[in-house]
């Protein structure tokens, strides 16, 4: 009786006679999401979000947002993501596929340059980087970006902690945290690099390329593709810095590099706020 208690109450978060499930497909219960499958596969974690107000809040303000309004989307995960709902998606989308994400533009796919630094130790990246400027709008532009790369215990691989700023629905500022595993596949392309992270629950996959690092270690330009499901890509770039401001000299040598590499003008970019962060 409980887990069908859930089930119910479940099916009234997601069905769209209720709030407009539209983001993640519902025509039916044949449909997608697999409301059957989610009660047979994944009730105690839907049980866990039924209860949980943070959880249920984040389904309910994403199930307003409609299929096309990304923003609003990432203002409610970036507003009420917890770990019981990063449970619940990994089991709906990574473990028995109840629920298929909709791809905003299932059509894309990334153009990466064709240049990047080859000869790149990846111990270069050891230590605290801010990003100072960002590409993409929707996964580059937080504030108070902080990333600290540090050998993984037992392995070549270094581990990514990273820092970051998000506002929520109400404006004030949430403090997020996520980790990656950094790996160097080929020492003689050392500038093409993988990376893989788990958010809301599902695994993300990252090619990043170094496209130019200050000889003084300064700086570093860096161009990254992802995708998360198979119709799924986005990409974006970075700008690294030792120091939360750069200097006029390395800000230059950026410029040109954008400019030649990426065929990029730095009024693309996102310049990020770097000071008075939580470190």
């Amino acid at each position: 009786m409980g887990n069908l208690y859930y089930f119910i109450l479940l099916q009234c978060l997601l069905a769209p006679s209720v709030i407009g499930f539209n983001f993640f497909g519902f025509h039916g219960f044949h449909s997608n999401p697999d409301i059957f499958c989610i009660a047979e596969h994944c009730s105690s974690q839907s049980a866990a979000c039924v209860e949980d107000r943070d959880c249920r809040a984040n389904m309910e303000c994403s199930a307003k947002c409609g299929f096309s309004n990304f923003n609003c989307l990432y203002e409610c995960i970036n507003t009420y993501e917890n770990q019981v709902y990063d449970k619940f998606m990994k089991c709906m989308v990574e473990d028995y596929h109840c629920l298929k994400l909709v791809s905003p533009d299932p059509s894309f796919r990334c153009k990466p340059p064709q240049a990047q630094v080859k000869n790149f130790s990846l111990s270069a990246l050891n230590g605290k980087w801010y990003i100072v400027y960002g590409l993409n709008p929707e996964y580059d532009c937080f504030n108070c970006q902080i990333s600290t790369y540090a050998p993984t215990p037992n392995s070549k691989n270094l581990t990514l902690t990273e820092k970051y700023d998000v506002t929520m629905l109400n404006g004030s500022t949430r403090h997020r945290v996520t980790v990656q595993q950094v790996q160097q596949r080929d020492i003689f392309n050392g500038g093409l690099l993988d990376f893989t992270n788990v958010m809301m629950g599902l695994m993300m996959y990252e090619k990043w390329q170094i496209i130019d690092f200050a000889e003084s270690g300064n700086y570093a330009v860096i161009y990254y593709c992802g995708h998360m499901t198979s119709d799924w890509y986005y990409e974006g770039g970075l700008v690294y810095s030792r120091t939360p401001t750069i200097s006029s000299e390395d800000l230059v040598s950026i410029q040109t590099a954008i400019s030649t590499k990426l065929g990029h003008k730095l009024d693309q970019y996102c310049h990020l706020r770097t000071e008075d962060c939580v470190s």
